[in-house]
């Protein structure tokens, strides 16, 4: 009679053990490719989010204003200038832009990008439309209201009606339910019935550089500081590449004949549309296999740092120029 012995696993042989090792790495690198390839994805959703979204709220910005360029309420005439000698203070004039500039203007306190458009509008906006004193007489430099003018002392301000309106700089209390001027020359006519009392929105926009991240846009606006006209500036948008600008001059017919940069424009007062170019790029880096090149203003623009870009163009009519 024969004994018959179990025979025991003693181990793994080293083919075995190679075989092992090489699907495990087999399957981590599947794993990690579809971990990396979900990563790329999602970086390139999230950044073209962004430049979507920083696209349109500089367009936003930019239409707001412009299409309000020259705005004066009820006023159809020229304002009645009280003293105010800067010309970026009154509404002469009400859009200017400078052509792929090279030397800024003189009022900006940045630094604009070289090769890229700045643009200035002005109107009067903002205000409110209130019932005025019975009593007031054109003699007077206060005129009182039935509400507060909403307005701050030093704020330059326009005070319109049906009848005619004054361009002046506040001297009453801010928020005080009368508004005022210094000295001559008397108001236009006597404001007894209705009127509206508008600050003066004064805006420069132009693409700044920033240190370790891509340009902005910016605005440098009209504001008080100490109860006297100052200017303020305000990063509104990041990822803002370049701005070109053309302008559509308008014929005897208020119709527009041709769209040119800032330099060839000889009458502002002609300019009765806006044509508006935006590059936007994102601000994460390596979110594109490769670096993009896109059209942008009649040329091919390579993005560096594989970054994601975008253009955004309107084209924007100037309301109280339209026919």
């Amino acid at each position: 009679m024969s004994t018959t012995f179990a025979k025991r696993q003693s181990g793994l042989s080293l083919i075995e053990l190679m075989i092992a090792i090489t699907l495990s790495l087999l399957l981590i690198a599947g794993v990690l490719q579809i971990f990396l390839s979900s990563k790329q994805t999602y970086s390139t959703n999230n950044a073209l989010s962004r430049v979507q979204e920083s696209g349109r709220f500089a367009m936003e910005f930019l239409t707001q204003d412009i299409r309000n360029t020259g705005y004066k309420g009820q006023c159809l005439g020229t304002p009645l200038n009280h003293g105010i000698t800067n010309i970026l203070w009154r509404l002469d004039d009400p859009i200017q832009g400078w052509n792929n500039i090279t030397t800024k203007p003189t009022h900006v306190a940045g630094t604009p990008i070289a090769g890229t458009d700045v643009l200035l509008v002005k109107f009067a906006a903002g205000g409110a439309n209130l019932a005025t004193n019975s009593a007031n007489v054109a003699a007077n430099d206060t005129i009182n209201l039935a509400a507060s003018s909403g307005t701050s002392k030093g704020a330059v301000t326009l005070i319109s009606d049906a009848i005619a309106c004054d361009l002046f700089v506040n001297n009453a209390a801010s928020n005080a339910n009368s508004v005022a001027k210094s000295g001559a020359p008397a108001w236009t006519h006597d404001y007894t019935d209705e009127a509206e009392v508008l600050p003066l929105q004064n805006a420069t926009y132009y693409i700044r550089a920033n240190a370790g991240r891509p340009p902005s846009l910016v605005r440098e606006r009209l504001a008080v500081a100490s109860e006297a006209p100052a200017w303020t500036t305000e990063e509104l948008v990041d990822g803002i590449q370049d701005m070109q600008i053309l302008y559509g001059i308008a014929g005897p017919d208020k119709q527009v004949t041709d769209y040119v940069a800032a330099n060839a424009v000889t009458n502002w007062g002609n300019v009765v549309s806006v044509r508006l170019n935006l590059l936007t790029v994102s601000s994460d880096t390596n979110v594109v296999p490769e670096n993009q090149v896109i059209a942008f203003n009649g040329a091919d623009v390579t993005i560096a740092n594989r970054r994601l870009a975008q253009v955004f163009s309107t084209t924007i009519s100037i309301r109280n120029r339209l026919p």
